[in-house]
């Protein structure tokens, strides 16, 4: 009797511990949930861009690389890896499989009329730049000439047909170089998409199918660029966000407003980095800023939607491209990835900085540190962008080989450019490395004929 009791008790106490444990435990799960739940709440504050509500002074020294990695940011930053690591795992399932098959099927018809939805957005965003008279290409760059308002009147004509798209894609990268040559390259970073744009509607006349699917891509790596770079003003600058935080206290949510900055700048930069990731993440990233974008636009009014009407455009076309196999990648990759890039780019901003407003011998090191991340990268991720390295490499190391032979003759079978653009890339599709090869072979065999050709004696 005496045994059943003592047993009786020491279950009790067993289950009164675990009890206690799970509470305990329970907190940090709860203040993590809390933390993922109100990271795109706050985040609004991120997507508002600062230079157009705030006053900012470029040439101000930012904070020292050190004082960035505080205690707060990477407990954010953690998370952010954790939750990029986990969606890219889950891309690799049936069911991401499954999520990707349901939005190729509902996002067809928009992919299909990416170019209309493109050209509409771009006609309707010059316009209102045109109609407004003092503006270059966003609020904050302010401008007034009868030139300028007469290339953004022609840009929304040129939109109408697609032999004029050129002259359109011309017109807007003349703006972004106006804008250079008055508020500085430095500052014009912040814009990269404007010349993504020009290029992708001068490339819009081309037979080629492989120019047409590379302007995509194009497109999405520069708006990707256009989100990213500022994001690190919210840690090198975080007095300028603080500012809009304070004048909007609705959206910290409670929140420290240092608190509020940092996972605004964490989610700015989560979010702009997973649009050059695997095609499930950034396509559910790009969904994700077009929710903020449009939240910000409620929060901040018609001078935030008019700045990123062309953004949300350009966004809403890459939620809609399915994406291929050349850009798989495996899960591990992600974290370690997204923290090299963020490294590689805050070296990147505080060395070009300092080279353009302060000490060009102070610029060396950081410039140098950044370049060798990116490069470090691009090296060891698949994927497009690699290939394109590798081609350029290739396409160099054949011009020093050409340039030192001079005009000697060499003997051997003729390569097409179309089999060195597939057989330089490990990554490409199957189908384009079969069309490469066939017009090898038959242009090796038209050679081979012309050359046994005899002139015959009559």
């Amino acid at each position: 009797m005496r045994t059943d009791h003592a047993a009786m008790r020491g279950y009790h106490r067993a289950a009164y511990d675990l009890g206690r444990v799970g509470l305990k435990m329970m907190n940090p799960v709860l203040f993590a949930g809390c933390l993922i739940v109100s990271l795109p709440l706050t985040s609004t504050t991120a997507t508002a861009h600062v230079k157009w509500f705030a006053n900012c002074n470029v040439s101000d020294d930012p904070l020292p690389v050190q004082a960035v990695f505080t205690a707060t940011f990477l407990l954010f930053f953690t998370l952010f890896l954790i939750l990029l690591y986990l969606g890219c795992t889950a891309e690799r399932t049936a069911l991401g499989a499954s999520i990707s098959q349901l939005l190729d099927r509902y996002a067809a018809p928009l992919h299909r009329r990416a170019d209309d939805l493109l050209r509409s957005a771009a006609a309707v965003s010059f316009a209102l730049l045109w109609a407004d008279g003092g503006l270059i290409v966003t609020p904050e760059l302010k401008a007034s000439s009868i030139w300028l308002s007469a290339i953004q009147l022609l840009i929304p004509m040129y939109m109408f047909g697609r032999a004029t798209l050129p002259a359109a894609g011309a017109g807007i990268i003349v703006l972004y170089g106006y804008g250079v040559s008055t508020y500085g390259l430095f500052h014009m970073l912040d814009y990269p998409v404007f010349v993504g744009l020009g290029v992708f509607f001068a490339l819009s006349v081309s037979q080629n199918t492989r120019l047409l699917a590379f302007r995509f891509d194009l497109l999405r790596w520069t708006v990707a660029c256009t989100l990213l770079w500022p994001s690190i003003e919210k840690f090198v600058y975080p007095g300028w966000v603080a500012s809009i935080a304070i004048a909007h206290p609705e959206l910290t949510l409670g929140f420290d407003v240092t608190t509020v900055v940092t996972a605004a700048g964490v989610v700015e930069f989560g979010l702009s980095f997973a649009l050059f990731w695997t095609p499930l993440v950034r396509r559910l990233a790009a969904l994700a800023l077009i929710a903020l974008l449009t939240a910000a636009t409620l929060d901040f009014g018609k001078v935030d939607g008019i700045g990123h009407l062309m953004i949300i455009a350009i966004l809403m076309v890459v939620f809609a491209h399915p994406g291929g196999t050349h850009d798989r990648c495996h899960p591990v990759r992600a974290p370690l990835a997204s923290g090299i890039t963020f490294a590689a780019v805050i070296f990147l901003y505080t060395g070009g900085h300092a080279l353009y407003y302060g000490s060009k011998s102070a610029s060396v090191a950081p410039l140098v540190s950044g370049a060798a991340l990116l490069t470090l990268i691009l090296l060891g991720v698949p994927g497009r962008a690699q290939s394109l390295l590798r081609i350029a490499v290739t396409g160099l190391s054949r011009w020093r080989v050409s340039g030192n032979a001079g005009n000697e003759r060499r003997d051997g079978p003729y390569v097409s450019s179309a089999g060195a653009w597939a057989s330089s890339s490990d990554e490409a599709p199957r189908r384009w490395r079969q069309n490469a090869s066939a017009e090898s072979v038959g242009s090796a065999q038209r050679l081979a004929s012309r050359r046994n050709i005899r002139p015959t004696v009559s």
